[in-house]
């Protein structure tokens, strides 16, 4: 079959003919319909964290099941699949508490074992969630991590309530889908962004004050609307700075984003302000089966276009140039 496949930092990924994978005991393989292109696998093509080469990438999928493994009843070939990421084991004193993300046996689908930019992919048969009526393959594929990561986020983590004012800095594929679910709970929505074409998407979204992050006396400004919660998709040091001099004392910072190893910390300002920087990682594959029921009901609509699989260079290059609005799927 044909693979797109990493082969180490700072080079293309490189199309590749591989043998077709065959489930194990417990496991699926699961022919691709559509695959989301996420900034993750940017800082994996940077080097940023070493990975095995070579390896696939990809790691929002949907698909349909192809094939099963001995001793696995659900989900059946035939069936249409979204794939949870993590890949967690379901037995570890992680998953049994509820927190698959933070499985450490994973390892992560496209960013540990081979993923989705390819024709098929094989994964644990538990990270094949069934992907309800209503829902296009690409939606599916985007929402394992561009719209479970945010709903983790601020739902779970930030613990946004209805009411509540909430800063969202990054308006990238998470960003945009946050803008969307933060208003589903009820939150005053401010969404910060450098571009334009980015803030009036996220009005479109539903965002009811938007700011230039280029203008810095609005975004010092923010500060004064006491915002409860400040979540940062972005992840640099400057983000991060913005996030905790804008939440108001005794309010959530959530760091979602992970565009550096490294940043800066108020530790005075915690202290005194009694300030809750809080790390949020992907999400269950409970809350994947919500947002997917979510998007069958036209409750959540994530922005999504599509591009061939064959393009995956190309559209890698203008996530880079930030010319990406929401999220790329690959299709076959």
């Amino acid at each position: 079959m044909q693979a797109w496949r990493y082969i180490g930092p700072h080079r293309p990924l490189e199309r590749q003919e591989i043998e077709r994978p065959r489930p194990g005991p417990g496991e699926v393989v699961v022919r691709v319909l559509a695959a989301g292109v996420c900034h993750s696998d940017l800082h994996v093509l940077d080097g940023i964290a070493p990975f095995p080469t070579p390896m696939t990438l990809g790691h929002e999928g949907a698909g349909v099941v192809e094939e099963i493994g001995p001793g696995v009843t659900e989900p059946q070939p035939g069936q249409l699949v979204a794939l949870y990421g993590p890949n967690a084991e379901g037995d570890c004193r992680f998953c049994r508490a509820g927190q698959e993300n933070l499985c450490p046996s994973g390892p992560p689908i496209g960013l540990g074992i081979d993923g989705c930019y390819a024709e098929y992919v094989r994964c644990r048969a538990r990270s094949a969630v069934p992907i309800p009526a209503g829902v296009a393959p690409e939606q599916a594929a985007v929402a394992t991590d561009a719209v479970l990561t945010p709903y983790h986020a601020l739902r779970t983590v930030g613990a946004l309530r209805a009411g509540e004012t909430a800063v969202l800095i990054g308006l990238g594929g998470l960003g945009l889908n946050a803008v969307e679910i933060a208003c589903l709970l009820g939150a005053y929505v401010i969404a910060v962004d450098l571009v334009p074409a980015k803030l009036d998407r996220a009005r479109a979204l539903g965002a009811h004050e938007t700011v230039d992050a280029r203008d810095a006396a609005a975004v010092a400004a923010l500060a004064e609307r006491l915002p409860d919660l400040v979540a940062d998709f972005v992840g640099v040091e400057e983000t991060v700075r913005t996030a905790q001099q804008t939440v108001r004392p005794g309010g959530r910072v959530v760091l979602v984003g992970l565009g550096a190893t490294t940043g800066p910390l108020s530790i005075f300002r915690h202290g005194v302000h009694q300030i809750a920087t809080l790390g949020s990682f992907w999400g269950t594959s409970q809350e994947l089966r919500e947002v997917l029921a979510l998007i069958a009901r036209g409750t959540l609509r994530p922005p999504v276009s599509t591009a061939p699989l064959a393009a995956v260079n190309e559209v890698m290059e203008r996530l880079r140039r930030g010319e990406v609005e929401g999220r790329v799927a690959l299709v076959p």
